[in-house]
């Protein structure tokens, strides 16, 4: 293989060979533990990733590069191995509260593909006064990458809580920990964000400290995802990602969930099924 180019985002690198397997072309990133990482491709197909590489330098925060790695089963890390997720779909049915959120989510997303102004501008936190507007940006998302990726960590960690836990309990971890995930934001930062991964860093914490608390068979996070998650939170606040995220709520979020674990106890007969 020819190499291509050199990036000293391993994670972009890792991105950009995604999307262009994805498209048919021979791509692959190698990455050091020092230095760049280096992108090689088959010499039939070095002029056509050229020209896909300089698009995706000039916008590598296009959605089509995010959906790519999805579509590969492979949320990008700095490790580059896959990471699979394993949903519990035949429980996530029996899951009312995890249900209802997936589907609100969905109906929002609908929304702003048809009137993105009007949906926008009814949930975002513009209006302290109009209480519901705490809530409601969890239920904002701004490409499908942004959706699938928090509504497939929804689905796993959520339908979990609701399980061991209860619907009421899932039901009122959710709403406090979006109301203080989104007021960390606004605060902070401002009115421009939206989406559940304030509710998605308070599942990782609140599930990784109940397994510390309470050991299960089968763990849902692992110390790795836990450190990674972390490091990921960190990279936000340091500004190297090619993504904007809302950096305070996640923050927040995963504080918020760690409380929550320490404060919430399961029903002496709920068993993890």
């Amino acid at each position: 293989m020819h190499k291509l180019a050199e990036l000293n985002n391993p994670a972009a690198a890792l991105l950009f060979a995604d999307y262009c397997q994805s498209s048919g072309l021979q791509v692959k990133a190698e990455l050091a533990t020092a230095g760049p990482a280096i992108l090689y491709c088959d010499e039939g197909d070095y002029q056509q990733a050229t020209a896909l590489l300089r698009e995706f330098i000039q916008q590598p925060d296009h959605p089509r590069y995010q959906a790519a790695a999805w579509q590969r089963s492979q949320p990008v890390a700095q490790t580059g191995r896959p990471v699979k997720v394993a949903i519990p779909w035949a429980k996530v049915i029996n899951s009312p509260v995890t249900s209802l959120i997936l589907l609100l989510c969905l109906l929002v997303y609908g929304w702003q593909q048809l009137d993105f102004k009007t949906a926008t501008s009814s949930l975002q936190l513009t209006e302290p006064a109009q209480l519901w507007r705490w809530f409601t940006p969890a239920l904002l998302h701004f490409s499908v990458t942004h959706l699938v990726f928090n509504l497939l960590w929804w689905l796993l960690l959520a339908s979990a809580l609701e399980r061991r836990f209860g619907s009421i309990s899932l039901l009122h971890f959710t709403v406090v920990t979006a109301v203080i995930s989104n007021a960390a934001q606004y605060f902070l930062v401002g009115t421009n964000f939206g989406g559940l991964s304030g509710v998605v860093y308070a599942l990782f914490g609140f599930c990784w400290l109940n397994q510390k608390r309470d050991p299960q068979p089968r763990p849902l996070i692992s110390d790795p995802l836990a450190i990674f998650m972390v490091v990921w939170l960190l990279l936000g606040f340091a500004d190297v990602l090619w993504v904007s995220m809302a950096n305070w709520a996640h923050l927040a979020g995963l504080l918020a969930g760690l409380l929550m674990a320490l404060l919430m106890k399961p029903p002496r007969a709920a068993v993890d099924h």
